[in-house]
């Protein structure tokens, strides 16, 4: 992983230098690992002047297109424009870098200032908070942001920072949905469906209280496993289902609000820490913007890639009421928050509902 992000770096400042030098500017990277070149003349009108120049270097395993992306995109863009060019990003995408576990451990180490997240820190760095990264706890997106702005979602956060990752916040990427090649109208179409789930107890052990059969597959198996029947269905935000062309091999999408996907944005803590406070300021002020645009991309490409689904003659379902479903998961969800969630509690939780 090091060896990767020094290396992506390294070819960053070598066209970055290449470019100065066509220009007739001088500029020398700084010893931090932040990119610090010399501060530009004092100008009174402007509030960053006086201060070094700096680079965030910003990984995320998310590709181009997605709402994610488009937000870091957003959010560099404004930073620059905003301080007449003192303030970059340097988005490295698409997991150039590797994995989100790789990524994590980079951006506690320090070897990359900022990245943009599933919900991968909450289940490795505060695994009592990942009731944020399981199914059938919250009622809908709206449930979620209460809890996630609210007590619990501060309680997290610290836990976070004592890990050395300050969290800038959460954008939304919209529910995760059930694709099927069967028709799934009621709890009962449930019992027997053999479904592709992530690699996590939170969804073998929830869905299977459900009646699935539960096969953990790798995403870039799904595909195939659908097509030769190995799972007769699987679950995950639009965005997955359009980017892996589920629409050719299954003929049933069932919307649900079980889960609300989101991205959390994470920057390293002693990065964060010992930036200039006016930089400090504009960061927290720019990201929130940008999480708020990429939610509303988000929103937008759903219905784009729901059409898309529509268009290749896929049929739109509703899982409708979740009553019976909370019901058959109760067991589960009461083990969890027994031996998991020992911060909180179901009732807390639900407390949170508006």
């Amino acid at each position: 992983m090091k060896k990767i992000i020094a290396m992506l770096l390294a070819l960053a400042m070598v066209f970055a230098l290449a470019a100065c030098g066509s220009s007739g500017t001088n500029s020398a990277p700084a010893d931090n690992g932040s990119n610090v070149t010399a501060p530009a003349a004092s100008d009174a009108s402007d509030p960053y002047a006086d201060l070094d120049p700096v680079t965030i270097n910003c990984v995320t395993i998310f590709e181009s297109e997605t709402g994610i992306v488009r937000a870091l995109k957003y959010m560099g863009e404004q930073l620059s424009e905003r301080t007449n060019g003192k303030l970059t990003m340097e988005i490295y995408d698409a997991g150039q870098t590797g994995g989100e576990n790789e990524q994590a451990e980079a951006l506690v180490i320090g070897e990359v200032d900022m990245a943009a997240f599933g919900t991968l820190p909450i289940s490795t760095y505060a695994t009592e908070y990942s009731f944020f990264d399981s199914p059938f706890v919250f009622a809908d997106g709206e449930h979620f942001m209460n809890a996630w702005d609210g007590a619990l979602g501060d309680g997290m956060r610290e836990k976070l920072s004592a890990a050395g990752l300050y969290t800038f916040g959460a954008m939304g990427r919209g529910y995760r949905h059930i694709t099927s090649s069967v028709p799934i109208n009621s709890i009962e179409d449930m019992k027997g469906l053999v479904i592709r789930t992530p690699q996590s107890a939170l969804f073998t052990d929830t869905f299977g209280a459900l009646g699935c059969v539960c096969v953990p597959i790798a995403l870039t198996e799904l595909f195939t496993s659908l097509q030769t029947g190995v799972a007769q269905a699987s679950e995950g935000p639009w965005d997955q289902i359009v980017s892996s062309k589920l629409y050719e091999v299954q003929k049933y999408i069932v919307e649900s609000t079980y889960y609300y996907s989101i991205s959390m944005w994470c920057m390293n803590q002693s990065f964060y820490e010992n930036l200039p406070e006016a930089y400090r300021i504009l960061i927290d002020e720019v990201a929130a913007e940008a999480l708020d645009y990429g939610t509303e991309q988000s929103n937008q490409m759903a219905e784009e890639q729901k059409q898309v689904c529509v268009d290749a003659g896929c049929t739109i379902l509703e899982l409708g009421d979740l009553t019976p479903y909370l019901e058959a998961v109760s067991d589960v969800m009461n083990r969890f928050y027994a031996e998991k969630w020992t911060v909180t509690s179901a009732e807390e939780v639900a407390s949170y509902r508006t």
